[in-house]
């Protein structure tokens, strides 16, 4: 038994892939802004983190640092609140114990913003008004990243 030949060829038209390409392209360009806005917004929660355990970290050394339990040589300069954000990393000998603590991990002295371990730092002594700092101390860190924030209004090393 044989089978009646069809004359209908099987396959797509022009037009229908051209159709598929075109809703595609529309999608695509409807979803590449709102993952960008979504990696900023992770980029932002990132920073507000770092920001959040590198002041933490100046809070427990400048608490232990009151307490006396911090045993290190300082300068006059100085007062309660380290010399510079490398201090946060090494381990800090505590009294009268002897314990070593780590107040901050080496990761977490990264910039979300700029990639790098570069932080805009303020002392306790320095203007309020003031971006520069007199680096006696660190009181106070700021990203250096100088773009604008999603809030459209601040921009990172504002924070």
């Amino acid at each position: 038994m044989t089978r009646p030949r069809s004359n209908a060829v099987r396959g797509f038209t022009i037009a229908e892939l051209i159709t598929v390409c075109g809703i595609i392209a529309v999608l695509s360009a409807i979803a590449l802004p709102v993952a960008r806005f979504g990696f900023r917004r992770q980029k932002e929660i990132e920073l507000r983190d770092s920001i959040r355990r590198v002041t933490d970290a100046i809070d427990k050394w400048h608490d232990y640092k009151v307490a006396g339990r911090i045993k290190a040589q300082f300068s006059l300069t100085q007062g309660d609140y380290p010399k510079e954000l490398d201090d946060l990393v090494k381990p800090v000998e505590l009294l009268p114990d002897g314990k070593k603590v780590r107040l901050l991990r080496e990761r977490d002295l990264i910039d979300p913003m700029t990639g790098k371990k570069e932080w805009t730092t303020l002392s306790n002594t320095d203007d309020p008004e003031t971006t520069s700092s007199n680096e006696d101390n660190i009181f106070e860190v700021h990203s250096k990243s100088t773009a604008l924030a999603l809030d459209g209004k601040t921009h990172y090393n504002e924070w």
